[in-house]
């Protein structure tokens, strides 16, 4: 028998075998411009919560500074007695808290972070108006005093007491010895 073939001289074959063909799949690496826009955008936002994180973390250095003023007795003592300190300090931590405030969030991590500091800042804000209105509780009892004057209410009543004449000074330093006691708790 005869084989057919073609007009090049090859054979067919009597049954038809079909191959898959597949191709392997892989995403397109996208066009140059699009890497290099993204690249540009992920640089821009470190570069701006870097930014971000290094302006809280100053605030939260000087809100250290100004907790630590604020632990030392000789600056309770001062806002105590002067009201201009005691302003002073409140201003510094409001200002403390607008420069917070001026920091958007747009990070999570930002978020949380200044959420944290602020949260310091008001705490220090209320020790501070603790020590205030210690300064003015005496024994349960709210005081808006100012010790010259309580130091002159005694004596004017005990001078009245004791019958004591029109000099008040003389005789308080005869018979009561207030004025020593002032200068004492005064340090004078």
């Amino acid at each position: 028998m005869k084989k057919s073939t073609l007009g090049n001289d090859q054979t067919t074959p009597k049954t038809t075998i079909q191959i898959p063909i597949t191709s392997p799949t892989y995403k397109k690496p996208p066009p140059p411009s699009d890497a290099a826009a993204t690249k540009i955008q992920s640089a821009y936002r470190s570069h701006r919560i870097r930014a971000l994180v290094r302006t809280i973390t100053a605030v939260d250095a000087e809100a250290g500074r100004l907790e630590s003023l604020i632990q030392r007795q000789e600056t309770v003592d001062l806002v105590r007695r002067d009201e201009r300190e005691r302003v002073r300090m409140s201003e510094a931590l409001m200002g403390l808290l607008l420069r917070l405030d001026a920091v958007p969030g747009v990070d999570p991590t930002v978020r949380e972070m200044r959420r944290g500091v602020s949260r310091r800042i008001v705490g220090i804000q209320e020790v501070l108006d603790g020590v205030v209105a210690e300064s003015r509780t005496i024994g349960g009892w709210d005081w808006d005093w100012n010790w010259d004057e309580i130091v002159k209410g005694i004596e004017e009543d005990a001078v009245r007491e004791w019958g004591g004449g029109l000099e008040m000074e003389r005789f308080c330093a005869e018979k009561l010895g207030f004025r020593c006691m002032e200068r004492f708790l005064r340090g004078v």
